[in-house]
Formats: structure tokens, C-alpha cells, sequence
């Protein structure tokens, strides 16, 4: 039985060519033959270096939305989303890594637009902040327990994005300097930063 899943979102990724895209949506524990007959489906469909997991979520973000949003918001900490103005503010300043990807949302006040941002995998927590068991012998995961305050491993450090996710912690997500202070000249967000550390030390800024 397959019963862990993590929260990767991949806005971009169209299962609409899939015979099996109907199996693909209501989320539930199936027997691993069961899933990775599924998962050989989507496999090609992500993007390179990227291996499928139980939870991922694929295509623009849809639904219902209310209320009034700020340059940059978060739904449920690891669906990152910007206004229009945002976006645009963002690139053209030159932060590096953005892929936005409209979100499909109702209820949103007239000439209010939002993208999801689908956000790369890069870098990694470090060793000392993730505490793992044992693989699992037949789908390969294992648990994990991740400090509340979890530090990078300055070593892997990514410098071609201002944003990412680390492949050992992908419920986290991280940004650099320049991205906050280009988030922040555009007034409150509805997000808050803290700084993370980075061990060895960056010699690039800090991270958040």
C-alpha cells in the first residue's frame, strides 16, 4: 500500500492527454502496482531530473477565491502565488527562476489576476536538520523528520534561481535577498519571512 504523499505543485505539467487522467485526480491509498502502473503515465509528463511522488498536484491552480490579496500570498504554505503586477515587477527586475502560471480562480475582484508560481527543485536542507529512516523496500520512500527551523546546506546552495524548494524538504520554500526586497517594494504581502541559516556559510546573502 502507498500511504505518504508530499505537496509538490506542478502547474505547468497537462494530463489532459492521458486515457487515464479521470484516475488521476481524487487523492487515496492504492497498492503499489496499482500506483506505479499510474505513475508510468505521468513519468515523461514532468519536467527533467523530476521523479513522480504520491500528492503531486498538476495544472493551474482552480477554485474559488475571497478576499483581497497582496503582492504575494501562500495556500497552505507551499502553493506560492503573485498578482499580475507582481510577476511583472518581479521579472523585471531580473529575478531568476520564475515560472507564473495563471491560477484559474473565481470570485476574484474585477482586473485582479493571480499566477501560481511553479517553483524548482534545487539545493537541499541540511544533513543535520533531517532526521530519516530506513527506505521502504518497495516504493522507496522513507520517513522524515524535519526540524521546525530547518537550515540549507550551504554546500548545494543554489545561485541560478530566487526561489526553490529542497529536494529533501519540498514543503519548504526558500528565496533569496533580492527576491524579498523586490516582493517588499511593492508594499505587505500576505506572507511573512524569517531567515534561514545556511551552513557553511553563503558568501551570497542571506536566505529566507
Amino acid at each position: 500500500m502507498h500511504d505518504w504523499s508530499g505537496q509538490f505543485a506542478l502547474p505547468r505539467v497537462d494530463l489532459s492527454s492521458l486515457p487515464e487522467r479521470d484516475l488521476l485526480v481524487e487523492p487515496r491509498v492504492e497498492p503499489h502496482a496499482e500506483y506505479a502502473r499510474l505513475v508510468s503515465h505521468v513519468r515523461l509528463l514532468l519536467p527533467a531530473g523530476l521523479s513522480p511522488e504520491p500528492g503531486m498536484q498538476f495544472g493551474p491552480l482552480r477554485g474559488t477565491a475571497r478576499g483581497t490579496f497582496g503582492p504575494l500570498s501562500a495556500r497552505y504554505g507551499w502553493e506560492v502565488l503573485v498578482t499580475q503586477e507582481a510577476s511583472r515587477h518581479l521579472q523585471a527586475v531580473g529575478i531568476r527562476g520564475l515560472v507564473p502560471v495563471r491560477a484559474e480562480l473565481q470570485g476574484l475582484d474585477s482586473g485582479v489576476v493571480l499566477y501560481e508560481l511553479e517553483l524548482p527543485l534545487r539545493g537541499l536542507l541540511h544533513r543535520d536538520a533531517v532526521l530519516t529512516g530506513p527506505k521502504c523496500p518497495t516504493c522507496g520512500g522513507y520517513e522524515a523528520r524535519i526540524s521546525p527551523e530547518p537550515w540549507l546546506d550551504g554546500d548545494a546552495l543554489p545561485h541560478d534561481v530566487a526561489i526553490f524548494r529542497p529536494a529533501n524538504g519540498t514543503t519548504f520554500t526558500f528565496v533569496n535577498e533580492r527576491f524579498v526586497e523586490a516582493i517588499e517594494a511593492l508594499g505587505p504581502s500576505d506572507v511573512m519571512f524569517r531567515e534561514a541559516a545556511v551552513v557553511p556559510e553563503s558568501r551570497t546573502g542571506s536566505v529566507h
